[in-house]
């Protein structure tokens, strides 16, 4: 049912129909922010309204791209800030859901020297932000004009008002979220750190504890005189070359193509494997690194950000059957449409892309 009212030039249209409407249903998710730190004093010194959007372009399609490849459904950007839910978590025994939630937000913080790289190649400010995240149950609402999916709730808002409690480029969880994890994976604390931060205070007389969450793998800190450090040295007579392709036959080709060129070869299927092997080998003696886009686990993005973050002059050198080229250029520094090779790959052009890449200086 609608109705309209006569005006001297047009009529005004009024519908039943709501702009936005509730699910009956409600869930339990992981909810997260990432949100830039003193934005407002940074973009002010941006003359340009072009360099503004770029800024924000910048960093939160990066933001989201790291997001998304790990399972996250972006909701919104508000302002300087995106929003974004992990609809795994629903099932709070669920492991891969919350893993998503934890390794995002690492590979985020991780990502923080490569898009400030970024920013720096177009003359922009740095950036730098905080992350929370939360769990629990919030209402999902769709708008009528576009179906987008947002969530409300005091999950959402309890996420907003712990985020200032991060460290700059660091992460909070809020009280909630870290008793479901301790909860249900018992042996979290191998692999990632939980420090209380204090509290957030709702001013009645209720206090949520909130806590600072790392990575327990620092690869910085890992002994350069380790005993076992021997057996991972490279050869430093010729290029040392590792590819990362979750395709075992494909991987396989790409080994033995490089191999008989003279290059030293190490190639890995599991992408977190590559990622622990790199961390491993100090200094890295790895002069190009060949990631394919989609994998399992870790995607070429992800562990882009993950491995410029231990060595930020690696040269990488991506592999895709899509048509990803603008996107990475767009958000990636140092990366070329000469860095991106599309699937299926010829042996021709593989070893004259690579022969190239290795003789440019960084």
């Amino acid at each position: 049912m609608s109705s309209s009212y006569p005006d001297k030039n047009h009529s005004i249209t009024i519908s039943d129909e709501e702009e936005i409407s509730f699910e009956t249903r409600s869930e339990s998710y992981c909810v997260c922010i990432v949100d830039i730190v003193d934005s407002t004093r940074i973009t002010s010194r941006i003359s340009d309204p072009k360099g503004i959007m770029r800024y924000y372009s910048i960093f939160l399609n990066s933001m989201a791209a790291i997001a998304r490849g790990y399972g996250a459904r972006i909701i919104k950007n508000v302002g300087d800030s995106l929003i974004y839910y992990f609809p795994e978590t629903s099932d709070v025994s669920k492991w891969s859901g919350f893993k998503g939630v934890l390794e995002s937000a690492i590979t985020m913080i991780s990502a923080h020297k490569i898009i400030n790289a970024k920013l720096s190649e177009e003359k922009l400010p740095l950036v730098d932000y905080r992350i929370s995240a939360d769990y629990g149950r919030v209402e999902i609402a769709k708008s009528s004009s576009s179906m987008a999916e947002d969530l409300f709730g005091a999950t959402i808002n309890m996420c907003s008002k712990i985020n200032t409690k991060a460290a700059p480029n660091g992460v909070i969880i809020g009280s909630d979220l870290y008793r479901v994890l301790k909860r249900s994976f018992p042996d979290i604390s191998d692999a990632y750190s939980f420090k209380e931060k204090g509290e957030y205070s709702s001013g009645l007389n209720k206090s949520y504890p909130v806590y600072e969450m790392k990575s327990k793998i620092v690869p910085s800190l890992i002994d350069p005189f380790s005993s076992d450090r021997s057996s991972n040295m490279l050869s430093p007579n010729c290029p040392n070359i590792m590819i990362v392709e979750d395709q075992a036959d494909l991987a396989f080709t790409y080994n033995s193509i490089l191999s008989e060129e003279g290059w030293k070869v190490k190639f890995f299927t599991d992408s977190e494997e590559a990622l622990k092997h790199y961390a491993e080998i100090y200094p890295c003696r790895y002069d190009l690194v060949i990631l394919d886009i989609r994998m399992p686990k870790l995607n070429g993005i992800q562990l882009f950000y993950r491995l410029k973050s231990i060595t930020s002059n690696v040269k990488i050198i991506f592999l895709s059957a899509l048509d990803a080229a603008e996107e990475l250029v767009s958000i990636l520094p140092g990366i070329s449409h000469d860095d991106i090779i599309k699937k299926p790959v010829l042996r021709e052009e593989l070893v004259t892309r690579l022969r190239v890449k290795l003789k440019h200086k960084n």
